[in-house]
């Protein structure tokens, strides 16, 4: 006679249901990536709308090969953290707002975290070069998305023109609206997909020719202004061997003889064009990019890496970071990151502004006369009980970043306060600046955004500090 098991099974399926029960109590854990909370309960809650971190965009394809580059001489890198140590009441008076302003908040100890970058604006006609500022950030600027409107008003106060840096190769081309790009032959390594450090820099990427070559084409645009052209072509570098590069222009054709070294290079190319071909022949190069400007005014990089929270930075080798330094001198870098480090049921970043904490020092290292800003977490929204409101998780990361900025001495600028003085996310979704996820702003909710940013950094400046300085700024 077959013996009945049915009564073994219920008490499994009890048993199976009440360890779960238990396990859905438990907090989730955050070691650097976040091991998810167990709720066999979640289909029934109201909270019931996905979060997403990234766009949904297409994936890019994985590269099915990695080309073996040397490694550079770089020491360990240093991960000790000094902090600055301000006062209870020191940080108590700094502020936050002024009438409609989001102002940047200074940490710094002197108040004088912007004096090197107000004093290069101040002269920018005579350093021989224009005032550069990168920001260096995820998927809420990616494709010059806030940052192409700040250009634009900056180089309309103080000139300018040309798009800054641009990489070797995009994944979405077209999506950018500031540059007509367009390449063929690259393999691309970035510290997200693979980690490559040892021979990249500040633009977290480098890109490797085809055994067959490599070509990229760069066409100004006219939808923003001081865009259709520049007068400065850079292209910068490591060569492992010798190889050769050509810039063609509207006009000239450049070819040039380059040299091995462990050292970054640069081509400068000295010549106003509203197009630019680069093309190299070699896979023995890493090619970091092009940056493409005016002789003076003002300069601004855009250097944004889909699913990176800017943590990392120590791994670049210093040397790397003060060789484009020297190459690319920077007068500020704006460190606008954490959307790929929140999650929607964590509200403690203290681990995050350790990191970032890190990475400020490292590049302080490099870059010691340059301002240093954290931009704060953007407004990002969830259903609850109907209405959409900012997660809880945001005031963490945003109180996570100030603290970083407290701590490292540097500046801050809260961008979730300032899209919340444009009505906030469920503002930017209805008056389509920002994209039903609720959590990214698209090219129409860059402009008002980028106008709150230049408001702050045009009070933070002084009106009295700069000369010809225009009263208004138009951002259309």
């Amino acid at each position: 006679m077959n013996k009945n098991y049915l009564s073994q099974v219920v008490w499994l399926v009890i048993l199976t249901i009440g360890i779960l029960l238990f396990l859905s109590t438990l907090a989730p854990i955050d070691i650097n990536f976040t091991i998810k909370q167990i709720d066999i309960l979640s289909d029934l809650r109201n909270n019931n709308i996905e979060q997403p971190t990234e766009p949904a965009f297409a994936s890019a394809e994985n590269f099915a090969e990695t080309v073996s580059l040397p490694d550079s001489t770089a020491t360990a890198p240093d991960t000790t953290i000094s902090t600055v140590m301000l006062s209870a009441q020191q940080i108590a008076e700094v502020k936050h707002k002024e009438g409609d302003i989001t102002l940047i908040e200074d940490y710094s100890v002197a108040r004088n975290g912007l004096e090197y970058f107000a004093q290069a604006v101040e002269n920018r006609n005579n350093i021989d070069r224009p005032v550069r500022i990168a920001f260096l950030g995820d998927s809420f600027i990616e494709a010059d998305i806030f940052t192409q409107n700040v250009r634009q008003a900056l180089q309309d106060l103080y000139g300018g023109c040309g798009v800054g840096y641009v990489a070797m190769h995009s994944d979405f081309p077209g999506f950018r609206r500031s540059i007509t790009q367009s390449d063929k032959g690259w393999t691309t390594h970035n510290v997200v997909k693979d980690s490559r450090y040892d021979l990249t820099s500040l633009p977290l990427q480098l890109h490797v020719a085809s055994e067959k070559g490599a070509t990229t084409r760069y066409k100004g645009v006219s939808k923003l202004r001081h865009i259709d052209h520049w007068d400065i072509s850079k292209v910068c570098f490591v060569a492992q061997d010798s190889t050769m590069l050509t810039l063609k222009t509207d006009s000239t054709v450049h070819t040039y003889d380059i040299a091995a070294s462990g050292k970054a290079q640069c081509i400068t190319l000295d010549e106003t064009t509203s197009s630019l071909e680069v093309s190299c022949n070699s896979s023995t190069i890493a090619m970091w990019g092009t940056w493409l400007d005016a002789q003076e005014g003002i300069a601004i990089d855009n250097i944004s890496m889909r699913g990176y929270s800017g943590t990392t930075f120590v791994e670049i080798p210093l040397e790397r970071l003060c060789q484009l330094n020297r190459l690319i001198p920077y007068d500020m870098i704006v460190l606008q990151y954490g959307l790929n480090r929140m999650t929607t049921t964590i509200t403690n970043y203290e681990a995050y502004t350790t990191q970032l904490k890190v990475a400020i020092q490292h590049l302080r290292k490099a870059f010691p006369n340059t301002a240093i800003l954290i931009m704060g977490i953007g407004d990002r929204c969830q259903n609850e009980n109907g209405e959409m409101t900012t997660l809880p998780a945001v005031y963490g990361m945003r109180k996570a970043q100030r603290n970083a900025a407290i701590e490292s001495g540097c500046l801050f600028w809260d961008t979730c306060e300032a899209m919340k003085t444009l009505g906030g996310m469920p503002a930017f979704v209805e008056n389509k600046w920002g994209n039903k996820d609720y959590t990214h702003i698209n090219h129409a909710g860059g402009r008002p955004l980028a106008e709150e940013f230049v408001k702050a950094l045009k009070h933070a400046l002084g009106n009295n500090t700069l000369s010809q300085q225009p009263d208004t700024i138009s951002y259309e």
